[in-house]
């Protein structure tokens, strides 16, 4: 499954960090899709629930990035 995502949002290292923190370094896959990126995340039965958690930690590191 694929999801696009904004460089306007987030930038690169950033996308790679949360992937690691999610342990997903290796699984999801990052390629230009002009300016933003295209993540590929395995088609199998947790794909829903990877995308999800990986879309709560982009959103927590926001979170916390901005609240201090």
């Amino acid at each position: 499954m694929n999801v696009l995502i904004s460089s306007h949002e987030y930038d690169y290292h950033t996308l790679l960090k949360v992937a690691e923190m999610a342990g997903l370094a290796g699984i999801v896959g990052f390629h230009p899709a002009g300016e933003d990126y295209l993540l590929t995340f395995p088609d199998d039965d947790k794909v829903e629930a990877r995308i999800a958690d990986y879309k709560a930690r982009l959103k927590d590191l926001e979170d916390n990035i901005w609240m201090h």
